[in-house]
């Protein structure tokens, strides 16, 4: 496949809510409004915003050169049924990577992040490296690939301990160029919805992502939770995620 489906945000209560009843996550009996925003300025970092003087369309080619250093089709990071590898290839530097999934399974996973690392996962995004049967692409032609795909994403939603956060239109990241991808790959282009959270406090959170992209016939809902366990005394932040 030219076209890497890993993991965006809704742009309305009722979305939000929809979704939630899709995934179970809430009864239609027990549905309430939720506010799009939560804790916005406090945790999310917006796709326009750079970290660590890096802007976030070369986060999100690290992260595709990362996952290209797992060996083998089956060990692939967004293919971690519990969280196990987690930890395997993270480079020292301020953000740690997480996975999504490639739609074929609902995943639960549990992972032990280091303190201090913001969290960079991808919520729906597509690679191209290559057309159809292999036939070869310009950088352009793989961007505009790439793209069309992430032009169809059409709801979704990202809880952080039980809060929605984030906005979907400020989530869209492009690799904006080509750059090498998985041995043997050649070099790609990007195009998607990532989430990028500042340092949490030390101890438990649960991170939950849904997606759904739709194209005519063509559709996918994404649906992964991470239990997340930040190194840390919490004793020494005031207060939890707010």
């Amino acid at each position: 496949m030219a076209c890497v489906l890993l993991s965006s945000l809704a742009s309305g209560c009722k979305e939000v809510q929809d979704i939630r009843e899709e995934l179970g996550w809430a009864k239609p009996a027990e549905a309430k409004p939720i506010p799009v925003v939560a804790s916005l300025e406090t945790h999310w970092v917006p796709a326009e915003a750079a970290v660590a003087d890096v802007g976030q369309a070369q986060w999100s080619a690290r992260w595709w050169q990362w996952a290209g250093r797992f060996p083998g089709v089956n060990e692939l990071p967004y293919r971690d049924p519990d969280g196990r590898r987690c930890a395997q290839y993270q480079e020292e530097g301020p953000v740690w990577f997480l996975a999504g999934t490639d739609g074929a399974f609902d995943a639960v996973r549990s992972c032990r992040i280091p303190a201090n690392k913001h969290l960079f996962v991808p919520l729906i995004n597509w690679m191209a490296s290559r057309g159809l049967q292999g036939a070869p692409m310009s950088c352009a032609e793989k961007q505009a690939q790439a793209s069309r795909q992430a032009d169809h994403v059409v709801s979704g939603l990202v809880l952080l301990d039980g809060r929605p956060v984030g906005e979907l239109q400020r989530m869209r990241v492009a690799s904006g160029t080509c750059f090498d991808g998985a041995p043997g790959e050649g070099a790609a282009a990007s195009d998607g919805y990532w989430l990028m959270l500042k340092p949490l406090p030390p101890g438990k959170h649960q991170l939950a992502i849904a997606a759904a992209f739709r194209d005519g016939p063509r559709q996918m809902l994404q649906n992964f939770r991470y239990e997340l366990e930040v190194e840390g005394d919490p004793a020494e932040v005031a207060g939890a995620v707010q």
